[in-house]
């Protein structure tokens, strides 16, 4: 693989959701050098599903991956993700699924001397905001197939973990399949203390682009959050969204993560989670767009006693 120093971490992943939104489906390819240990290259496989939620994780060395950036394609072991496919097999699980990506720009949610510098430490990249998925997906006892279903294509790297966050994605809504939203609301520490939530966002409706990206514009935006529930809006210009996105504890995965500097973060995420916006303003024409398969992620210090960690 591409040398790379510690401390880094990358994820390379695919989400989508059936048409139903009934079902979804996460998977990930990760790496992780912390400053100090062994680093490891890790298989995430996510699947939400009414008769319940199921995770496994299966870690391999770090001479297992092999991550290319000039094609985008990332294997470990016996699996593989790239643009147009994702296959693998672990011991309880088989997937081998088609994408199909729309066609749209990708979605970069920082300013582009933001992905320059050191800070922000975790970066994050939409490839494929609306892409489509077909295939199969077998974990422990569940068999899925997956025909047409919508989801995304996404990277994520850096130094270190954002300290504490929300973070959201709606690929499609109910009533305007082609509009989309990356959202985040993240609190970056100096030491030990976490500083104020900062809420970035990329909404795309109507053939037009909402976006911000920079500290500077973040003043005329806000989120607030807590489990499983999170507020959000902005206002510049000639353009206003405002928004919701909730779910129950019941739909909600809860993983542990290491960081690069060591310790443990827990990881809550629900891909069937709901989204509910308000958009208005000269840009837009006023309207209410309803997402039921949206993926709301949580990442905090804290573990919560009413979600298991599956992984």
């Amino acid at each position: 693989m591409t040398e790379v120093q510690a401390p880094y971490y990358e994820s390379r992943f695919i989400r989508a959701n059936a048409p139903d939104a009934g079902q979804a489906l996460w998977l990930r390819e990760t790496l992780l050098l912390p400053a100090g240990g062994e680093p490891t290259a890790d298989v995430w496989v996510m699947v939400f599903d009414p008769s319940g939620h199921r995770a496994r994780k299966q870690s391999f060395p770090i001479d297992a991956a092999d991550f290319g950036y000039e094609d985008w394609t990332a294997r470990i072991a016996t699996t593989s993700l790239d643009d147009t496919a994702a296959f693998g097999f672990l011991p309880d699980a088989r997937w081998d699924l088609a994408i199909t990506p729309g066609g749209q720009d990708p979605v970069r949610l920082l300013t582009d001397r933001a992905y320059r510098r050191r800070f922000p430490t975790a970066k994050t990249q939409v490839r494929h905001p609306l892409a489509r998925f077909d295939g199969r997906l077998e974990l422990a006892d569940l068999v899925v197939d997956v025909d047409g279903w919508t989801g995304s294509v996404n990277h994520n790297w850096g130094t270190r973990h954002t300290p504490a966050y929300a973070f959201g994605q709606v690929c499609g809504f109910d009533d305007a399949p082609d509009s989309t939203l990356e959202i985040v609301t993240a609190r970056a520490a100096v030491g030990p203390v976490l500083l104020p939530g900062v809420t970035l966002f990329v909404f795309r409706h109507a053939g037009q682009e909402f976006a911000v990206r920079s500290l500077g514009d973040s003043l005329k935006s806000h989120g607030r959050y807590a489990p499983f529930s999170w507020t959000f809006g902005a206002r510049v210009g000639e353009k206003m969204i405002e928004g919701e996105i909730a779910t129950e504890p019941a739909d909600v995965i809860g993983l542990t993560y290491a960081d690069t500097h060591g310790g443990t973060k827990y990881c809550y995420n629900s891909a069937i989670a709901s989204c509910r916006i308000q958009v208005a303003g000269k840009a837009f024409a006023r309207a209410e767009l309803v997402s039921r398969g949206a993926m709301l992620e949580i990442l905090t210090d804290d573990r919560l006693d009413d979600v298991p960690l599956l992984a």
